[in-house]
């Protein structure tokens, strides 16, 4: 996953137009859409929890903050960055700061930022302090001690807890930064990593997500050897001319979607093969021109298609 580029720590302030956020893969992480690549960028100025309940309360505010949404992302030096060099961040919705929500709600920590005052650190301190005091969160009181056997004999039990309903994992699936969706099990979606992958219960739900159907294809695609993967991806890539040839129409994204399955498929294949074989060199510039190829076919795509 790419990140926002070093240089932006130099800003002072850098507001840019709002943008989109695709993806919600951590309690203070969220992947937004940055020049048509998916981004992933940490919150500045909080710190998630530790443990398992408390991430996950966490990460589920996150997501129904901002999952689906459009923020403003603004970044200073002040913030610093995450162990791997990518910009923290504040992100902003027209009702005010998600990090600051997040820390008022008692679902994440102030973090103090790498200067005296980032000019948002107050707010943030003064939402944690809230949060405090009315004991949200992380911050409510622990269970008091029983005085007496008797105390706890008097306590009536606590009503029957109702069984959880247990999360949707989606028989439908669509990777950040592509416009179509396929079934989980589809070739289309063979070899991507699953935390790139946004799910859908169902296509009518994807659908209403913008995203549409894969183009079917006569004979879908399959590859175990490395001669079948050759000849898959060579599909792939007569496909991938007839789609520069097609010109700007509706005709040329359907087969830049039909040249993307291919590609996927190829490429999986090839993966395989690589991790049994270590340093093929011939096999990784293979590897390396699919994935080219398969990034342009989604990339080369009009938006609206």
């Amino acid at each position: 996953m790419r990140v926002l580029a070093p240089l932006l720590l130099g800003t002072c302030v850098w507001a840019a137009d709002t943008v989109a956020v695709v993806g919600v893969p951590a309690p203070d992480r969220v992947v937004i859409e940055w020049k048509g690549l998916p981004v992933a960028v940490p919150l500045a100025l909080l710190e998630a929890p530790t443990d398992a309940a408390g991430r996950a309360a966490c990460q589920q505010r996150l997501a129904a903050l901002v999952g689906g949404q459009r923020v403003e992302v603004q970044v200073m030096a002040a913030f610093g960055a995450d162990a791997e060099g990518a910009a923290r961040v504040q992100l902003l919705l027209p009702k005010g700061s998600v990090n600051e929500s997040l820390v008022a709600a008692g679902l994440a920590r102030y973090q103090p930022s790498k200067a005296p005052d980032s000019g948002f650190d107050g707010v943030l301190r003064r939402a944690e302090e809230k949060a405090k005091k009315a004991q949200l969160g992380l911050w409510a009181a622990a269970p008091a001690e029983p005085r007496a056997e008797a105390a706890v004999a008097a306590i009536p039990p606590p009503p029957p807890a109702k069984p959880a309903k247990a999360a949707p994992t989606g028989r439908f699936a669509s990777e950040l930064d592509s416009p179509f969706f396929a079934p989980l099990d589809s070739p289309a979606l063979a070899g991507i990593d699953p935390a790139r992958l946004l799910r859908y219960p169902d296509e009518a739900t994807a659908r209403r997500a913008g995203k549409k159907p894969y183009p079917a294809l006569a004979r879908p695609p399959h590859a175990s050897t490395e001669a079948e993967a050759d000849a898959v991806f060579a599909q792939g890539e007569r496909v991938y001319a007839q789609a520069i040839a097609a010109g700007n129409s509706s005709q040329r994204d359907d087969l830049y979607a039909q040249a993307e399955v291919y590609f996927t498929v190829a490429l999986q294949a090839y993966g395989v093969l690589a991790d049994k074989r270590g340093d093929d060199e011939a096999l990784g510039a293979k590897m390396q021109k699919c994935n080219q190829l398969r990034y342009g076919s989604i990339k080369q795509r009009r938006p609206a298609h």
